[in-house]
């Protein structure tokens, strides 16, 4: 257990030497277990589906927020998720004031310890139709149990106040 704290602080030290801490250490790393679940790094390509294509993940106003939806049964499900700006030099900005965590089941997850993936999204909705960079975390969740789940992402920084997300989902038996 103490070499996990090291290992989880001296990821934090190097990513605050790089740039900024990004989240809090400690919690579920790769490897972790939520029940017989197992949560490992990787990007939407390395998954059979992502979460937020079945559950909303916009969000542009900082608040509370409680959202539902439903998952089809998979193996590696993505549930990263992150923030998007119009150009990399914004999204560096955004990201360094931003902390942020991630519960699965009311488990904390160590985000700095799964790294951070960014791609393209074009014409973007959410960004009036505009192309953005999204950066998100590399969550992947391993043997999708059926039943009833949480995902719960926080951020927050000076600027941008603080977001608090939770999707309720249920998983089909299959």
């Amino acid at each position: 257990m103490r070499s996990t704290r090291v290992w989880a602080v001296l990821a934090c030290v190097v990513a605050a030497i790089v740039g900024g801490c990004s989240s809090s250490p400690g919690g579920l790393g790769p490897g972790g277990k939520v029940g017989t679940m197992t949560l490992v790094s990787g990007a939407i390509s390395d998954a059979d589906l992502k979460f937020f294509d079945y559950c909303d993940p916009v969000i542009l106003k900082p608040g509370n927020y409680l959202r539902s939806c439903a998952i089809p049964r998979v193996q590696r499900l993505f549930i990263g998720y992150g923030d998007f700006e119009p150009t990399r030099k914004a999204l560096e900005s955004d990201w360094k004031e931003r902390k942020w965590d991630l519960w699965l089941d009311g488990r904390r997850v160590n985000l700095v310890a799964f790294g951070t993936s960014d791609r393209t999204l074009f014409a973007f909705p959410a960004a009036g139709g505009k192309d953005v960079i999204l950066r998100e975390w590399k969550v992947i969740l391993v043997g999708l149990t059926p039943g009833k789940h949480t995902v719960r992402y926080r951020n927050h920084g000076p600027s941008v106040g603080t977001i608090d997300a939770t999707w309720a989902f249920s998983v089909a038996k299959d």
